[in-house]
């Protein structure tokens, strides 16, 4: 228990070093607009991160999530063309629907077929992706109603409503996970597989819920991504996957499963989010970026090893 707070505690205080270090470095990081700006830019990242936490939690990882949001976005996104609400509204769900269902594919697969998470969703990943593709043939969709841009481009309060969107799903994720039969589950599948089918777990429920919900936020990531890009098409979103699993290992999410939290997911997200906007402000070569990302993944894997040969 206390090695658990002590490394929560110690996300949160690099976090608070890196937010001084970077006002120090650029006095326009403090400034409300671009703490806005970092927030706004943090909240899809995020959203896609907490479908990917849950995937984690059970020792899964799926990669195809950028693909997910491509797809379900430029099925849906004809509907958002017109002013109807109740249309945008049937767009929505079926995004989301078919988020699901796509995500909970990948899950039979990986269970019933007994084959690593890694290897079905890279593969699942191609194969979303030319459906995409097809679905489009090279074609985009824009010019989105004003009602439905509201999602990716308006402000409720002064917050970006993408940013309100988020905070909402966290919430909701984490009651799910720590309130929840279902999240509890989802823990201990994690935690240990052979005691939880003695146990009576259905770890077939769980391994296909889990990813079945991280379908249904990535779809839900593509709604925001499309209303704020105000187009849709087959190439967007590939580069999420790597971002919301670096976003989760840097937050403290085990790639051994059943460790971590959806808030340790937040600290990794904002920490990975703010060093990269630090590093534009400051003028840092996009190549550098990568090299830093990198970095901070790997380091966040040393640090989860670390852990799980403390535990054993």
């Amino acid at each position: 228990m206390k090695n658990k707070y002590l490394a929560r505690f110690s996300r949160v205080l690099a976090l608070i070093v890196i937010v001084i270090i970077l006002s120090m470095l650029s006095p326009g990081f403090l400034q409300i607009s671009n703490l806005m700006n970092v927030l706004n830019q943090t909240s899809l990242n995020l959203i896609v991160a907490c479908g990917m936490t849950i995937t984690m939690l059970i020792t899964g990882i799926d990669l195809s999530v950028g693909s997910i949001l491509a797809l379900t976005s430029v099925v849906a996104a004809s509907y958002f063309k017109s002013g109807s609400v109740p249309e945008m509204a049937f767009g929505i769900g079926l995004a989301l629907i078919l988020g699901f269902l796509l995500g909970a594919m990948n899950g039979v697969v990986v269970h019933y077929l007994r084959l690593p998470p890694f290897l079905v969703t890279f593969g699942t990943q191609q194969i979303f992706r030319g459906m995409a593709f097809l679905y489009m043939s090279g074609s985009v969709l824009n010019d989105f109603d004003s009602v439905f841009l509201f999602i990716g481009k308006g402000k409720l309060w002064g917050i970006p409503t993408p940013v309100i969107i988020t905070v909402v799903l966290i919430v909701v994720v984490g009651f799910i996970l720590k309130k929840t039969v279902v999240g509890r589950e989802i823990y201990y599948v994690g935690s240990n597989l052979s005691a939880a089918k003695y146990s009576g777990i259905s770890v077939a429920k769980v391994t296909v819920v889990s990813f079945g919900l991280s379908g249904m936020i990535a779809a839900l990531a593509g709604i925001v991504y499309i209303s704020r890009l105000n187009a849709a098409e087959a190439v967007i979103g590939e580069s999420f996957a790597l971002q919301a699993i670096a976003a989760a290992a840097i937050g403290g999410i085990s790639f051994k499963g059943g460790s971590g939290s959806i808030y340790g997911t937040i600290i990794g997200a904002l920490i990975l989010t703010i060093i990269l906007n630090g590093m534009n402000l400051l003028g840092v070569p996009t190549q550098w970026q990568s090299f830093a990302t990198g970095g901070l993944i790997i380091i966040a894997v040393l640090m989860d090893a670390k852990a799980v040969k403390a535990k054993e």
